[in-house]
């Protein structure tokens, strides 16, 4: 029984909980982004005719020179700020990429003179220097760019994560918790006389693959079909909202959810069938095994 037990903590902890954690981090990080490029979406453009300190502007420059390692200067159409790159996280969205890319500035590399950069921050001078910085609140927002789109809808358009339920947390988790339980089970098996204690934790240990096995693919294709489309009408509800749309906003929210839900269902479902039928497979192999028939 204490194998038991142990199998349905390492299942709920690597299998559930910290896959959950990670949806629900990846979430949260997104809607923080989003809200940003809501409030930034409505700031003026910096220009010699606005420069008041402290006020947050939107700068469209070319990389023109590095003052230092990590301090470099912007030229754009009618002035130059800096901007401190230290610890700065950098996105890059360029044509054809499908997902926001993020950097810290030390990981970025090929960048060269004249490299569009798409700038949101607070005005502010050091040393006489015009800068453009960010705080806790107010994030400075660095993109390196080579699109002549509307740069607020492409970052709403392909900053969010296609598939929330995969993310940093799954695959250590995942691989962590498939470890644990077949541990468990070759244990359970040595040590006592009821051997169908590490037939279940054997089971258990299955479940990140029974999502890609018939028939419970048929489920699972389904769930990322309909997941797809919960994720393109959230985006269209994201987009209303940039745009002040608020009554298609409303609709579109109502579509998304609706067509998450379902997803979630058919995912459900095609594990529970897909574990029944592995189930009964390893039984099946067990009595072999056990009882020779």
């Amino acid at each position: 029984m204490g194998f038991i037990i142990l199998g349905l903590i390492t299942y709920t902890l690597f299998f559930i909980f910290l896959p959950g954690v990670g949806t629900f981090s990846l979430r949260r990080k997104w809607g923080q982004f989003r809200n940003t490029v809501y409030r930034y979406s409505t700031l003026p453009r910096l220009s010699y005719k606005n420069l008041s300190k402290g006020d947050h502007f939107i700068f469209y420059g070319k990389l023109e020179s590095l003052k230092s390692d990590d301090v470099v200067w912007l030229k754009g159409e009618t002035l130059s700020v800096c901007i401190d790159l230290k610890c700065q996280n950098i996105y890059t969205l360029h044509n054809g990429q499908e997902e926001l890319v993020k950097n810290n500035w030390r990981n970025v590399s090929s960048i060269v003179e004249g490299t569009p950069f798409f700038i949101v921050g607070r005005l502010d001078y050091v040393g006489g220097i015009p800068f453009l910085v960010g705080d806790k609140k107010d994030p400075l927002l660095v993109l390196l760019h080579d699109s002549n789109s509307n740069i607020f809808e492409a970052l709403i358009k392909k900053g969010r994560a296609k598939n929330d339920m995969w993310n940093s947390y799954s695959p250590y988790a995942y691989i962590t918790g498939i470890f644990i339980l077949i541990i468990l089970s070759y244990f359970a098996y040595k040590s006592s006389y009821d051997k169908t204690n590490s037939f279940y934790l054997l089971v258990a240990a299955g479940t990140p693959f029974y999502f890609i096995l018939p028939p419970g693919l048929i489920f699972y294709l389904m769930y990322r079909k309909l997941w797809d489309i919960s994720i393109r009408l959230s985006v269209l509800r994201d987009l209303s909202k940039l745009k002040g749309k608020n009554l298609k906003m409303y609709k579109f929210n109502v579509m998304s959810k609706s067509r998450e839900k379902w997803s979630l269902l058919f995912y459900l479902l095609g594990y529970i069938v897909n574990t029944l039928i592995a189930g009964f497979i390893l039984f099946k192999m067990y009595q072999l095994l056990i009882y020779g028939f």
